[in-house]
């Protein structure tokens, strides 16, 4: 079996379902609001209840299919813009209050489990029975919020969400892609290796005696460091430093980046990102300045080049491509093994 054959009846997936994604930042769910988002080809409409806890639910009222994101809210209650009828958090149709207009019993839309941990909303879309809380990607170094940060940060990224992986965890495009942003040539000699350990995938790039590309020692001599994690089934954590040579390589608690990619659909990506630490109003400058060069370089750089990869694979499956593996990319190739084995096993079970 090739590694992509991941049909489930007709259909052909690269993500799992059983599975917690992000679907959104908490502070995007603002009370008394809609908000509409596809989440792994799953049309959804997003809200807060009345008691301000969020809630999901399909986005299609079960009369006429009309789009219940185009409705609005009464007191914690979603009523459909085209007849009327209203449902409530639990997805229960509550009718549409005409005398005249009665509906079946047990009529209802399907809700999804969510919770909301590190300033963001988790979705699961998969088997109820299977969502576990505690499998939600641990990421406790998200900064609290009350000072100054660089979170909540969200771009929309035609390209498939394997792309996106696969570019965060091979560490060594930055001395190309970013040259002059975020590399330089002196960071190619650095030394990689790469680990797991209950099923979370590191990749760490040392690079000692090396020209710093940007904070506080930009173009000066260090020593510095570039390493992830992948937590299943697509959040990433960085952490990344510079010291002078031959300083302890100790770790900025403000030092860690968040690369949190979901499934929109097979072409297209939700992708949310930030960076640990907050800070006063003295050191406003240190998030700021990380979250501009972010930004500049997704827009500028990452993201079109990714893009483009998608436009030019044009529809063609990864594996059938026979793509010339390279040893620094032995990360990256990890991950899509163990997120081709995840579907394989939903597969398996379902079929």
């Amino acid at each position: 079996m090739k590694e992509q054959d991941l049909s489930t009846g007709a259909r052909h997936r690269s993500y799992p379902l059983n599975a917690w994604y992000m679907a959104c930042w908490a502070s995007d769910l603002v009370a008394g609001s809609l908000m509409a988002r596809t989440l792994l080809d799953q049309p959804l409409v997003f809200f807060r209840d009345e008691d301000g806890a969020p809630v999901a639910m399909d986005d299609m009222c079960p009369h006429r299919f009309a789009p219940l994101s185009r409705g609005r809210l009464e007191g914690g209650v979603l009523r459909c813009v085209y007849h009327g009828l209203r449902f409530d958090a639990s997805g229960a149709c509550l009718g549409n209050g005409a005398a005249y207009s009665r509906f079946p019993p047990g009529t209802r839309v399907r809700t999804h489990r969510l919770v909301e941990r590190y300033r963001a909303i988790w979705i699961w879309l998969g088997d109820p029975d299977r969502a576990d809380p505690e499998h939600i990607p641990a990421l406790s170094r998200m900064p609290e919020p009350g000072g100054h940060e660089n979170i909540g940060n969200y771009l929309h990224v035609h390209a498939n969400w394997l792309l996106e992986i696969d570019n965060i965890m091979d560490l060594t495009h930055v001395h190309y892609l970013h040259l002059g942003s975020l590399g330089n040539e002196s960071m190619r000699t650095g030394e990689m290796e790469v680990s797991e350990k209950d099923g979370v995938v590191r990749a760490e790039l040392r690079m000692p005696n090396t020209i710093c590309p940007f904070g506080p020692l930009e173009g000066q001599l260090c020593d510095q460091w570039n390493n992830v994690e992948w937590h299943s089934p697509s959040a990433m954590i960085l952490d990344f430093g510079a010291l002078p040579p031959g300083e302890p390589p100790v770790q900025d608690e403000g030092g860690y980046a968040f690369h949190i990619f979901t499934p929109e659909t097979e072409h297209s990506t939700h992708y949310f990102f930030g960076s640990s630490g907050s800070y006063p109003e003295e050191e406003a400058w240190r998030p700021r300045m990380i979250g501009e060069l972010q930004n500049r370089v997704f827009l500028e750089e990452d993201n079109p080049l990714i893009e483009a990869v998608q436009q030019r694979m044009a529809g063609r499956d990864f594996w059938d491509m026979r793509p010339a593996i390279l040893s620094s990319g032995a990360a990256a190739i990890r991950v899509r093994r163990k997120i081709a084995k995840l579907c394989r096993d939903e597969a398996n079970t379902s079929g």
